[in-house]
């Protein structure tokens, strides 16, 4: 055996491999941190609908000074509100048909744009970690303003993620239940997925572990520090897990895992053949979120 032609070709192919890794890394970084101010297309009837409300835009400053825009939408006397947070590459309009539909429903509505998105200040996403915080303080605004009300938090992907870990921290009582939709349970386990889907590469770690430093050296985060299932395992608040055994961008079994995580109370809403961010599609989508939020405000 030649051992010196084996040992070139083993380390061509390291090599090869290496700045394969790390151009999926860099391809990766830009697509899932930098800032994404897709427009989003609405249709009318909800500008409208906007238009009509007694909308008021607001500002609060972040804990690191940034200023974070959302609609406070109060069209009725009730006091139960729902904080309704957006996931990655959208913007607080992209919930306004949902919006819509809570307020006929008799909700009232703070409707957020999370930190590096629409109208709000920032550079990149922290996947839950810094907007789980932003999200305090839109809660503590909303209590200083109606202090008796009672408030459902309300995430679909990122915003899934942020509302599950503000649960790490200590909410005003006001808040009494969470609806997150399509969240996942661990942002490692999650890029570690899209790896394999969209680089068709089945070795994942070194990639994962490029992402892991990159963010640690240029953002001060680590994969691990996003860990949503780890933050519901002392969660007392009463959770509605919905996810889509069709989801091609977080996989259902994500569902399963918050699910046995969650510590309080929990309730499961599986819902088959839509799309991620499309379960608001099932027709009894909008009933089943209303008749678990009427069991706790």
């Amino acid at each position: 055996m030649d051992y010196r032609k084996t040992a070139t070709i083993l380390t061509a192919t390291a090599g090869v491999s290496y700045l394969t890794y790390r151009a999926i890394c860099h391809d990766m970084l830009s697509k899932i941190f930098d800032r994404k101010d897709n427009d989003q297309f609405v249709e009318q009837k909800y500008l409208d609908w906007i238009s009509a409300s007694n909308a008021v835009q607001v500002k609060v400053n972040s804990f690191d000074g940034l200023k974070l825009n959302a609609f406070h939408i109060r069209n009725h006397d009730d006091e139960r509100y729902m904080i309704m947070v957006h996931g990655i590459a959208s913007s607080k309009s992209s919930l306004y048909s949902r919006a819509y539909e809570f307020d006929q429903m008799g909700y009232n509505l703070l409707l957020i744009d999370q930190r590096n998105a629409g109208e709000s200040e920032g550079d990149h996403y922290t996947y839950g970690i810094k907007e789980a915080q932003d999200l305090q303080i839109w809660i503590n605004y909303l209590v200083s303003k109606h202090p008796d009300c009672s408030i459902c938090l309300y995430g679909i992907s990122m915003g899934a993620a942020t509302v599950m870990m503000s649960t790490a921290y200590e909410l005003a009582e006001n808040v009494k239940c969470i609806v997150e939709e399509s969240g996942y349970a661990s942002l490692e386990e999650e890029f570690a997925y899209l790896i394999r889907k969209d680089y068709k590469i089945r070795v994942t770690y070194p990639v994962v572990k490029l992402i892991d430093m990159k963010m640690n050296e240029k953002y001060g985060m680590k994969l691990s520090d996003v860990s949503p299932k780890t933050c519901l395992e002392n969660n007392e608040i009463p959770i509605l897990l919905i996810h889509s055994e069709a989801d091609e961008t977080v996989p259902f079994e994500n569902a399963k895992i918050l699910y046995n995580h969650n510590k309080g109370v929990k309730k499961y809403y599986p819902i088959k053949d839509t799309a991620h961010y499309r379960a608001n599609e099932d027709p009894d989508y909008y009933r089943n979120i209303d008749g678990f939020i009427r069991d706790y405000m």
